[in-house]
């Protein structure tokens, strides 16, 4: 297929030293983390007609794929709105019991209940100023946008304090969560010391890779990991498929991601440069939701490749969607990295 000329080159007596060195750097999942969030306070009825404000800081920790155990300390004021009336002053001390839907790093929302100690100061009040407390909260965290790991999370929290026969308040809370106790590997590998004449190999351009030189390539641009024929175009007498590789969506939806509107014009010149070429355009997710859910999904996010193919210029009657929801996994959905891989679009070549 592809034509080479070699040049070799005997340097007697040369001891050259040719070092690589290959550095690879992960994050490893955390397990820890902190958050301080400020609440705006919504009091019950019996207290004021007012209005509160409180700190919450919570430390995270998980225990489980989903699963959170969460100790937290919160301190607040309940404003009376009365002139020279004494403000209600609430400390909380306990722990939540908290639940991720979504098993990775990035967006979730959440729930989480629990209960524990609390304290209100209130002049003039007879009830025992220690009680105690349960609280229910839906809420959600954000991706990160730092390289730390900052995120943003906030939730709706509901606290029935059993102080003074019992009153019930609203949280609405919003904050940073930081995460503790991440590590990093780094890999270094490959090194090479050569000792020994230089063989020099030169090879004529062939721009798609496909083993076809340029000079003799009737269709350039072909996608890479294609069989191709003698003169560089795809074999079309069997079934063929690739995955494009980066074509990835915005979260929960069809919108394709500028990153994957760049990937997609080399695969748009392929399909221009070969136009008995015909393809399926396969979509496929992970198993997290529901199945008919996951469904519509595949289906709407093929559809908007085929359809960003098309604006680019592709002949309709080369392009075809299919969804496949998570009928078709190629790794495990127990992992992140599994669902990662299972979450993508093939390039499948129609066969004659």
């Amino acid at each position: 297929m592809a034509r080479k000329q070699l040049l070799a080159v005997s340097v007697a007596g040369l001891c050259a030293a040719m070092a690589a060195t290959a550095v690879q750097a992960n994050a490893v999942k955390h397990e820890s983390e902190v958050s301080v969030l400020g609440a705006y306070i919504e009091p019950d009825s019996d207290r004021t007609d007012e209005y509160g404000s409180g700190l919450r800081g919570i430390y995270s920790h998980r225990f489980g794929k989903h699963w959170w155990l969460e100790p937290q300390l919160f301190s607040g004021i309940i404003e009376t709105g009365v002139t020279g009336a004494t403000d209600y002053y609430q400390q909380t001390l306990g722990a939540d019991l908290s639940y991720r839907f979504f098993d990775s790093e990035s967006f979730t929302p959440y729930v989480s209940a629990g209960g524990g100690l609390s304290r209100n100061d209130v002049a003039d009040n007879p009830a025992s100023e220690f009680a105690g407390y349960a609280n229910a909260a839906l809420g959600l965290i954000t991706s990160p946008f730092t390289e730390s790991g900052l995120r943003v999370r906030g939730d709706v929290r509901y606290l029935w304090d059993s102080y003074d026969d019992g009153l019930s308040d609203i949280h609405l809370s919003v904050g940073l969560t930081i995460p503790i106790g991440a590590t990093r590997t780094r890999i270094v590998e490959k090194t090479t010391v050569v000792e020994k004449p230089v063989v020099v190999e030169q090879q004529l351009a062939d721009s798609d890779k496909d083993g076809v030189v340029d000079g003799v390539d009737q269709c350039p641009n072909t996608l890479e990991g294609l069989e191709v024929n003698a003169v560089g175009c795809v074999e079309t007498d069997k079934a063929q498929s690739v995955v494009l590789q980066g074509v990835t969506f915005e979260f929960n939806s069809n919108r394709l991601t500028a990153n994957a509107r760049d990937i997609l014009i080399p695969a748009a010149d392929a399909l221009k440069g070969q136009p008995d070429l015909k393809v399926e355009l396969a979509g496929h997710t992970d198993s997290v939701g529901a199945e008919s859910y996951n469904q519509q999904l595949s289906q709407q996010r093929a559809e908007a490749v085929r359809n960003y193919l098309l604006d680019l210029g592709v002949a309709p009657e080369q392009l075809s969607a299919e969804g496949y929801g998570e009928a078709r996994p190629i790794r495990s959905n127990d992992t992140e990295e599994g669902r990662e891989r299972n979450r993508r679009v093939e390039f499948n070549v129609v066969s004659k």
